[in-house]
């Protein structure tokens, strides 16, 4: 079974479809990385996360970032793996937000329009839109690589 590069149609398929992906960043004496939920649309990545932290701060201080997918069977004898090089931006502007949010919602939750998702019980629509900024991820290079049965 030998191993073969993704074509593009595969990687956006695979992109838009997996649930979890891996952001690395640059610390100042090491890499960091951590997994996010996230939402691949109009040729970019998107993810939510909190104003503050680590993660944040970093990507602030060196936009240089490191994004990757996989997906694989416990022998290894399949696999699909995207690794994206790019370039990351906080966006904190509320209006720019909701549109990614929005997906985010669609994705991971039952769809619902973000205001009806952000009245139900228990959820503070001002304190939240606060707290949480989304990260889009700009690709510089993807590639993509597979096995499979």
């Amino acid at each position: 079974m030998a191993t073969s590069e993704m074509n593009l149609e595969e990687i956006e398929q695979f992109l838009t479809c997996s649930r979890v992906g891996r952001i690395a960043v640059s610390l100042e004496t090491s890499p960091y990385i951590v997994p996010v939920g996230y939402v691949y649309t109009g040729g970019v990545i998107a993810f939510h996360t909190c104003m503050k932290g680590l993660k944040v701060e970093t990507i602030r201080r060196n936009p240089a970032v490191c994004f990757e997918v996989d997906e694989c069977a416990s022998d290894t004898s399949w696999f699909k793996s995207v690794i994206i090089f790019g370039k990351a931006a906080i966006i904190d502007e509320r209006s720019k937000m909701i549109p990614y949010l929005q997906k985010l919602i669609d994705k991971y939750r039952i769809p619902t329009e973000f205001d009806d998702y952000m009245s139900k019980r228990g959820r503070d629509k001002e304190k939240e839109l606060q707290a949480v900024r989304i990260c889009i991820i700009t690709p510089e290079k993807i590639t993509g690589r597979k096995r499979c049965v």
